[in-house]
């Protein structure tokens, strides 16, 4: 395969390691939005940002744990699409998605322990 042409499977894996950043990025986007409101105590923050989950797993627990591991897998994704890469455009596709994917896993993280 020439250096310029992009690998199928590493094309998916780039595909499959966005599409489990999507939810983490807006649950902190969100909630980034939620804290920004100085009117509000800490827990009617929480409260404000689990009315925006459906009621049968409005639990923070169990929806950071959800989260935190759509952030790892996601970053697992991004260094095995740009262990697998040649080309590369897909190399720094690859290297931002898995760096983006970890800031999340940490910032999950780091509520959870």
């Amino acid at each position: 395969m020439d250096k310029t042409e992009i690998d199928p499977s590493v094309k998916n894996l780039i595909r499959i390691s966005l599409l489990l950043m999507i939810l983490p990025a807006l649950y902190l986007g969100l909630w980034i939005w939620i804290s920004g409101s100085e009117g509000m105590t800490y827990s009617e923050q929480v409260q404000l940002l689990m009315s925006y989950i459906p009621e049968s797993v409005r639990n923070p627990y169990l929806v950071t744990i959800t989260l935190f591991g759509m952030s790892i897998t996601s970053a697992v994704f991004g260094l095995y699409g740009y262990i697998k890469s040649e080309a590369n455009y897909p190399r720094k596709t690859s290297l931002f998605i898995m760096t983006l994917a970890t800031i999340m896993s940490i910032w999950f993280g780091r509520s959870l322990f």
